[in-house]
């Protein structure tokens, strides 16, 4: 469960420092756009025309807008007004309150985000993590969403824990020395080899690492970040599972089979017989990424959605 690190940081505490220092992609902050979202100053984007169905995008654990940018986007906004956002402490998004590791927060963060920029019910379209944070947000504010498409949700409790170094990373004491000091000189690769390795058993396709700007994720902020949701994830899944079927909105799930990271069965397979309205699609073959693997697969259950909102 959320492995995303793990091929590259494995060893990490212990392991000698002949590395260069991560480097992020450079950005002009001051011409993003922002909203304030619960107290939180939340970078957003938009594409598409105004005119256009709204789509509403939430990115899972070690990630932010960018991860949406390389097949998603572009498939959607010809047609819709698609908008995204950084969640509380990744990205450019770094205001990071307390209780920002809870699913209420963040699931508020996320519906003022969809109020301020004026959606009228979205389609929301979430991956891994970020399913957690739709579904609260489809139990807390059924009035703001039209449906649901998840993607490799995490939506129950499993076996075990999330690995070492999220404890590190969240820790109030030790975590700023280890995400600024520890972690940086091999904080950049590791993210790219964990985010290559939620591909598997797939490759990435060619330049989509670099087009998603997956470095981003290395920055200490969003290291102490996504270590805190994970360490809290457990707890928050348990808070809000029996609640699913409350939802009556379409919700739609796409999956691999041989996805390493949330597992299938556990999750994606247990929330389509829970829900009163689902349908799901399993890509053979496919890991943490279907919707990468097999767009035509996650377009038609996006369309699906669309028609029976």
């Amino acid at each position: 469960m959320f492995r995303a690190f793990r091929h590259a940081i494995a060893g990490l505490a212990m392991a000698s420092g002949a590395a260069a220092c991560a480097s992020y992609p450079q950005a002009d902050v001051e011409k993003m756009r922002f909203v304030d979202a619960a107290g939180v100053h939340t970078h957003v984007e938009t594409w598409g025309p105004e005119s256009g169905e709204p789509v509403f995008l939430i990115h899972g654990a070690s990630s932010h807008i960018g991860t949406w940018e390389p097949t998603i986007v572009p498939m959607l906004k010809g047609e819709f007004l698609v908008a995204a956002y950084d969640r509380p402490g990744m990205g450019y998004t770094t205001d990071r309150p307390p209780g920002s590791d809870t699913l209420a927060l963040q699931a508020k963060v996320a519906a003022e985000t969809i109020e301020k920029l004026g959606l009228k019910k979205p389609i929301v379209v979430a991956h891994s993590w970020g399913g957690a944070v739709a579904l609260r947000l489809a139990l807390d504010r059924p009035d703001l969403v039209s449906g649901l498409v998840l993607i490799a949700p995490v939506a129950y409790d499993w076996p075990g824990g999330v690995d070492w170094y999220n404890y590190w990373s969240a820790n109030p004491l030790s975590g700023w020395v280890f995400n600024n000091l520890v972690a940086q000189p091999f904080a950049g690769a590791s993210v790219r080899s964990g985010m290559a390795g939620a591909f598997a058993p797939n490759l990435p396709p060619e330049g989509w690492l670099d087009a998603a700007r997956v470095s981003l994720a290395a920055r200490p902020e969003s290291l102490r970040a996504n270590g805190e949701d994970l360490v809290a994830a457990k707890r928050e899944i348990l808070g809000q599972q029996a609640r699913y079927p409350q939802i009556k909105v379409p919700v739609a799930i796409l999956t691999g089979d041989s996805d390493r990271v949330v597992s299938p069965t556990i999750h994606s397979m247990q929330l389509a017989k829970t829900l009163p309205n689902a349908r799901i699609d399993v890509v053979a073959g496919a890991g943490h990424l279907p919707q990468e693997i097999a767009p035509d697969r996650f377009r038609k259950l996006f369309d699906w959605v669309r028609t029976n909102k």
